[in-house]
């Protein structure tokens, strides 16, 4: 297979939330996720459906192990990034494509978790999804860095008003005390007023 462009095998490439990865039915090379989650998709009467969700660790783009083009189009629901690996060797072309199937198993199991039961289980399930790194760790995301409540309320099925509402509940915005600041007006003892 030949790549129209040479991409450094190895070196991690940024990509910002929104923005694709690799497109549908595109060539390349796998990828591995190293940080980040991406949402896998395909294109459908509707527009773009969600298949997956491909997060800290996992491959892209195994199918290219087979020659066959790429199935789904990858985009970061969060800035990720993700790096090509080199599968020249039989081994590796082997371990590459055992390492994607297991993982097949586990995100189909992690989609049904994100759009079955009730919505706040839905929600929180994709908050540790999102924090989820490579090494195991899953560590709190920061409400600047999620998705958009419309992507979320696709991910989990449901309305942006719905996810705000329990958004709201799992992750309550932390308000700055009010510092009391002594009136110029009133100096001294409060008075009583006469009756």
């Amino acid at each position: 297979m030949q790549f129209l462009n040479q991409i450094p095998v190895g070196e991690p490439i940024h990509v910002n939330r929104g923005q694709s990865l690799l497109a549908a039915g595109g060539v390349g090379p796998v990828w591995r996720v190293t940080q980040g989650v991406f949402k896998l998709e395909r294109h459908g009467q509707d527009g773009q459906i969600l298949v997956q969700l491909a997060q800290a660790g996992d491959l892209i783009g195994v199918e290219s192990l087979c020659a066959e083009p790429y199935a789904f189009t990858a985009v970061a629901l969060v800035a990720a990034q993700a790096k090509p690996l080199a599968a020249g060797q039989d081994l590796d072309r082997y371990t590459t494509m055992t390492q994607g199937f297991l993982q097949q198993q586990r995100q189909t199991c992690d989609m049904h978790r994100l759009r079955t039961g009730p919505i706040v289980q839905r929600l929180a399930y994709l908050l540790t999804v999102l924090g989820k790194q490579a090494d195991g760790r899953v560590l709190t995301v920061q409400r600047k860095e999620l998705p958009t409540l419309k992507e979320m309320a696709r991910v989990v099925d449901s309305t942006f008003e719905t996810v705000c509402r329990e958004l709201n509940t799992l992750l309550p915005e932390r308000k700055q005390p009010r510092l009391r600041v002594p009136s110029v007006w009133a100096v001294g003892q409060p008075f009583a007023m006469a009756a």
